[in-house]
């Protein structure tokens, strides 16, 4: 498989795939780009930079059509220019956003759609908008999917690491704590990860929830187990500045 490396490369790629779209070939441009980008190894920060290109050259209805087709493809790639289109449209059509996120992630059929797609969407609408966001994260971590759920993990461990104010830290690691006592190997992936970059990031709030993190009628070990992993990281990175 070819390897795309340079941005000039994809964007050459990416140039040849949009000069079929003339505002209505939507399934052209969805097999141009299966055909010249997702065929070959492109890094992800070029993926990213194709999903922005193709955002700002298609219309709003089209750019969800875009994004139907090319997640019908079930390919790597895919999902990180998936993931750009909806973060892009959360400024503009946000609910509508989450819930294609929703639907996407709902029928993933590996583990890293969830979480390539629950960074880049949930995480970073964490990140930006999080008294928008928190009241969606609160709803969807009851979701009958699994996969939404691992995908809610991912985008707060996002969020966290990329600098989330420590008021929202402690509320949506109370929303974590509703999962801590999971037994589906996906939520503990999503939720486990979240809350080992909590405890890294912000051992204070751990701190904080520690009564509830001992207990062991409602919190399993492998949320502890993740919980010490991300204090120790902590402790290590104190050792090391100082």
């Amino acid at each position: 498989m070819q390897v795309v490396t340079r941005k000039a490369e994809v964007k050459e790629h990416l140039d040849k795939c949009l000069s079929v779209y003339d505002g209505e070939n939507v399934p052209e441009l969805v097999e141009a780009v299966h055909c010249n980008i997702l065929n070959r190894k492109v890094k992800f920060p070029l993926l990213e930079y194709c999903g922005k290109i193709i955002y700002g050259t298609l219309t709003h209805p089209d750019r969800i059509t875009f994004c139907d087709q090319l997640e019908a493809l079930k390919t790597e790639g895919g999902n990180v220019i998936l993931g750009i289109i909806l973060q892009n449209e959360l400024s503009d059509h946000f609910e509508l956003s989450i819930q294609k996120t929703v639907e996407y992630i709902s029928r993933a059929d590996v583990w890293y759609v969830c979480d390539i797609i629950g960074e880049r969407v949930f995480g970073f609408s964490l990140l930006n908008q999080p008294a928008r966001t928190i009241p969606e994260i609160q709803r969807l971590t009851t979701s009958d999917s699994n996969w939404v759920v691992r995908s809610l993990g991912a985008g707060v461990h996002y969020a966290i690491k990329k600098g989330l104010g420590k008021a929202d830290v402690r509320t949506v690691f109370r929303i974590l704590l509703s999962n801590a006592g999971s037994t589906d190997k996906e939520i503990r992936q999503g939720v486990g990860w979240a809350a080992k970059t909590t405890a890294a990031f912000h051992p204070d709030v751990i701190d904080f929830f520690k009564d509830k993190i001992n207990d062991k009628t409602s919190v399993a070990n492998w949320f502890r187990a993740k919980i010490e992993i991300g204090l120790s990281r902590n402790r290590y990175a104190k050792r090391n500045s100082g």
